[in-house]
């Protein structure tokens, strides 16, 4: 069964319906309907509860709060005026058009939508992240939801994707492929990690990734950055001992 999406008392049914159809999920009434009973109604498919305030995620009996994990917080180090390591990485700008390929928490994205204040592009293949991101990411507190909703979260595999895109159509790629460390999404890695994509950036879709940007694409590694030197590529400088390398390839 598909991933369960209803409510809790203070939720939204019509936004229930329209995550159910904008990601391929299945959006039920909550009714009169206990959790347990909902879970055992979903057989072992993940339930996503909406209240106004908040969303939570329950899969295989752990609960997860929807929200962009770290990012907040580098967020708001950013709003204080502190560069986040992405964007110094990426040289965005203001009004910088950027695709995030794989969106996972949608962390990265977060900052580039702060960093240019123009509209991001998210990739999530899976229709259970890309719902709980996208949920997450509307009940950020005060003014990071302004932030947030300059992205754009859409499922779809970022290899096929990229293949359809037209060429120079984005000025930055962000590709994030790797899996580093539980300690860095917290408890939402283990969600993370049970639903995202886990194959090795292949050379041809940085090739495609390549071809679609105008400046370039920033990918993650982790130190000291063998992923990228497979790919051919050098880690960037980094003022001090990160546990994320990244790695820049120029546009074709």
């Amino acid at each position: 069964m598909r991933c369960l999406v209803t409510t809790a008392p203070s939720g939204s049914l019509e936004e229930a319906h329209e995550l159910a159809e904008r990601f391929g999920l299945a959006a039920q009434p909550r009714g009169e309907r206990a959790i347990p009973q909902l879970l055992e109604e979903a057989e072992g498919a993940p339930v996503l509860i909406l209240s106004r305030a908040r969303a939570d995620l329950v899969h295989r009996g752990r609960t997860f709060r929807a929200s962009a994990g770290m990012g907040y917080l580098r967020l708001v180090r950013a709003r204080q005026g502190e560069t986040d390591p992405l964007v110094r990485a990426a040289a965005l700008e203001a009004g910088d058009e950027v695709l995030d390929a794989t969106l996972g928490l949608g962390s990265d994205a977060l900052l580039a939508a702060h960093a240019t204040r123009a509209r991001v592009l998210g990739l999530e293949a899976s229709p259970v992240l890309a719902a709980f991101v996208a949920t997450g990411l509307r009940r950020l507190p005060g003014p990071a939801r302004a932030t947030a909703s300059r992205i754009e979260v859409r499922c779809a595999d970022h290899r096929g994707a990229l293949r359809e895109m037209p060429g120079r159509s984005v000025d930055v790629v962000l590709l994030d492929p790797m899996f580093r460390s539980a300690g860095e999404s917290g408890g939402l890695f283990e969600l993370v990690r049970a639903f995202a994509e886990h194959a090795p950036l292949a050379p041809e879709t940085l090739r495609e990734a390549r071809r679609v940007a105008r400046r370039g694409v920033l990918i993650k590694d982790a130190p000291p950055g063998h992923e990228l030197a497979r790919l051919g590529l050098t880690p960037l400088p980094s003022r001090r001992s990160p546990r994320i390398v990244f790695g820049w390839a120029d546009a074709l």
